[in-house]
């Protein structure tokens, strides 16, 4: 990654002294759009999307955005102003206050975070972290600032590469919509009209995973999602996330997490669906 930009370094300066107010995670009603708050002098609100769908106003027109992308708001702009009455959007919400009436105003507004599973553990940890009151709140605001500030870097270094092969991103795109249905590197090099060897050693060099990780990681990325959203059985979830069967899950997740899916649920079930 290239040398540290000059919006990194007075972000990093001008953050040292903010204060984190609150942090949680919203969840938006469905059938309804939210009230936009303006960022009032002081305050910076980023808003990572955990989930759904939702548009924020900028630069004369609604934006869309999706679960993975961060939105940096500061004063003078507005907060995600329309959602997706279907599939409402979910966001980690954090309210910064800073001595500078404008904030560090470098700070690019968008960014996107493609690894979303990360996405949600940071979320839950750091909404966990916030409630006890017994945890440092300085040391949560450098490990919360620093890590967003990260992921903004890493979107500006990732929208600088070269863009996958068509084909390969053609299989992705399908991976990502078709998680749930069998799925084999066969299937996928038929799709493309490569060799089965060619499209896995290009998939490698290109992705930097195979083709079998990829599906997995989307597919308990689902189950993960079921897990903490819904009620649903586990032997249906695994149904639903293109397992062969709630063995098959179970094991997989244990390898993933270190958990069971019902102990994963336990856990983080709550923070989910809660509401602030």
């Amino acid at each position: 990654m290239p040398a540290t930009t000059a919006w990194e370094v007075s972000a990093r300066h001008a953050l040292q002294s903010a204060t984190v107010e609150r942090l949680y995670e919203y969840r938006q009603q469905a059938g309804i759009h939210p009230v936009p708050s303006i960022i009032p002098p002081h305050y910076m609100r980023p808003e990572l999307m955990t989930g759904g769908r939702g548009w924020v106003f900028h630069q004369g027109t609604w934006r869309e955005v999706l679960p993975g992308d961060l939105i940096w708001s500061k004063p003078g702009e507005t907060t995600i102003g329309r959602s997706d009455h279907a599939n409402p959007y979910r966001c980690l919400a954090v309210t910064v206050v800073t001595p500078l009436p404008r904030g560090p105003e470098d700070i690019p507004r968008f960014a996107h975070v493609a690894d979303l599973e990360a996405v949600r553990h940071f979320t839950q940890e750091v909404v966990t972290l916030f409630r006890d009151d017994t945890f440092d709140r300085d040391s949560l605001r450098d490990y919360v600032l620093a890590r967003l500030l990260f992921w903004i870097r890493v979107s500006q270094h990732q929208e600088q590469k070269p863009a996958f092969p068509a084909a390969i991103e053609d299989a992705l795109l399908y991976m990502e919509k078709h998680y749930a249905e069998p799925c084999t590197v066969a299937d996928l090099a038929r799709r493309v009209g490569w060799s089965a060897a060619h499209f896995h050693d290009t998939f490698r060099r290109s992705v930097g995973t195979t083709p079998h990780k990829l599906l997995a990681r989307h597919r308990l990325r689902a189950a993960r999602e079921m897990l903490i959203s819904t009620s649903h059985p586990v032997k249906r979830i695994a149904a639903d996330c293109g397992f062969a069967d709630a063995s098959a899950l179970i094991h997989a997740f244990r390898a993933d997490t270190r958990l069971t899916p019902s102990a994963y649920r336990k856990r983080y079930g709550r923070l989910e669906l809660g509401r602030e």
